[in-house]
């Protein structure tokens, strides 16, 4: 019943939503429901994982700023398996 209930709930967010989109390259992440509530903004109906950002401004104001969101980037560690060679040893040892 709870999954009947949150897929009609995810059905409705997706129909009536506000459409967000990437602050970085402009492409569409979806449509979400965005609820303030006690100093944190929620998204709801998003499948993805998603960060906030500041954006830019063109005039100088501290009371209120532009908020976008973007996904996060790809880490930027090397893989363990292709950095490593066959037959060599770890130099961390």
């Amino acid at each position: 019943m709870k999954m009947l209930l949150r897929s009609i709930g995810l059905a409705v967010v997706h129909k009536i939503g506000m459409k967000i989109f990437d602050s970085e390259s402009g492409r569409p992440l979806g449509r979400v429901l965005l609820i303030p509530w006690g100093g944190k903004v929620h998204v709801v109906g998003l499948e993805r994982s998603v960060r906030p950002v500041f954006l830019l401004q063109t005039r100088l104001t501290y009371w209120k700023q532009d908020l976008g969101f973007t996904t996060h980037p790809p880490p930027d560690f090397p893989s363990l398996e292709r950095s490593q060679k066959p037959g060599t040893t770890d130099s961390r040892q």
